[in-house]
């Protein structure tokens, strides 16, 4: 090659070097105020740890906080205070408080699991099948995901919802009185599960319940008549998007990132991550799931019977269709 050849492609190197920055950086230009995003300490919300470690949420031009609180109806409380923007939250919460407020969206759902949520005891041996759990008290989170799974498995197992002693604690509670004895279950989700597990030294869960119930955790978004609400959702999504794919490219790797986040062991994290599917996705299952939900809560009087919800007005489609027509579609 001539000395002027490699002069040449220098200068095209350096140009195409110089457009790709200019215009990456164009594409998605700052914007400056922080936006809150209330998460759940689960594993669960891999997707929003991921995108935060590896710079994405910068990359598409967001200051983004994540607060990490136990659970998904406290992280909804901190959004619908006005102390998040943005919250992560499971089907069960969006649905029940569909019913009071009509001020937040559902953007999109980040990742499902059939057997996330489980019915532990410290004496599963007791428990061998539906007909032992007459009478017997379990905890559970009031309004949420852990609630619907233990009228889900009654309903599926033909019993009356009073066929239990039902008890309601806030999620960091459910560990410490199952160990207190002031309830025989509890109805949590990873990593909880995993938690006491290791302290009945053995298995603790009772009956098999995975498939029973297939849990979504969704991103949901406190309404704003700001004008670049939309543009802010879709970079969430895109930023997302590309941490979904890093953690299906190298689970692994990002399970290590991930257990460190949460203080938890790799062993623990490892113990449910085969259980969940990372995937950006919003569309009519979720709605039919809302509906279920919905019925469920009116016929047990958890909700009024006389308010009418139409879960796709909840559903706001316009950040996750922008982003499928950039992406090419899922």
């Amino acid at each position: 090659m001539t000395k002027l050849a490699l002069i040449l492609m220098g200068f095209s190197l350096a140009a195409l070097f110089i457009y790709q920055s200019v215009f990456a950086t164009a594409s998605y230009p700052e914007i400056a105020p922080t936006y809150r995003i209330a998460v759940s300490h689960t594993p669960l919300s891999a997707p929003f740890f991921v995108a935060q470690q590896h710079g994405l949420f910068k990359k598409f031009g967001l200051n983004i906080e994540l607060q990490i609180l136990s659970g998904g109806v406290k992280c909804f409380e901190q959004m619908a205070a006005g102390d998040a923007e943005f919250a992560t939250v499971s089907e069960t919460v969006v649905m029940f408080n569909s019913f009071f407020r009509d001020d937040f969206s559902v953007l999109a759902s980040f990742v499902e699991s059939d057997n996330d949520l489980k019915l532990l005891s410290l004496t599963p041996e007791k428990y061998l099948n539906v007909a032992d759990l007459e009478g017997v008290r379990v905890g559970m989170i009031k309004g949420s995901a852990s609630e619907f799974f233990v009228d889900n498995t009654l309903i599926l197992n033909s019993k009356n919802l009073d066929f239990i002693d039902r008890v309601y604690f806030g999620a960091h509670e459910l560990v410490p009185n199952l160990l207190a004895g002031k309830v025989d279950i509890i109805s949590a989700w990873e990593p909880l599960g995993y938690q006491v597990s290791q302290i009945a030294a053995g298995a603790s869960q009772i009956l098999s319940t995975k498939g029973l119930y297939s849990l979504s955790f969704n991103l949901i978004a406190k309404k704003s008549r700001d004008l670049k609400q939309n543009e802010v959702n879709v970079r969430i999504l895109l930023a997302l998007s590309e941490a979904i794919e890093l953690i299906n490219e190298a689970p692994l790797q990002h399970q290590q990132e991930v257990s460190q986040l949460l203080k938890v062991s790799l062993s623990q994290l490892s113990y449910s991550w085969g259980d969940y599917t990372f995937r950006l996705s919003l569309g009519n299952a979720l709605v039919s799931n809302l509906q279920t939900q919905a019925q469920w809560a009116v016929e047990s009087r958890l909700v009024p019977g006389d308010i009418l919800v139409d879960f796709r007005d909840v559903i706001d489609t316009q950040a996750f269709e922008d982003i499928s027509t950039q992406r090419g579609g899922w």
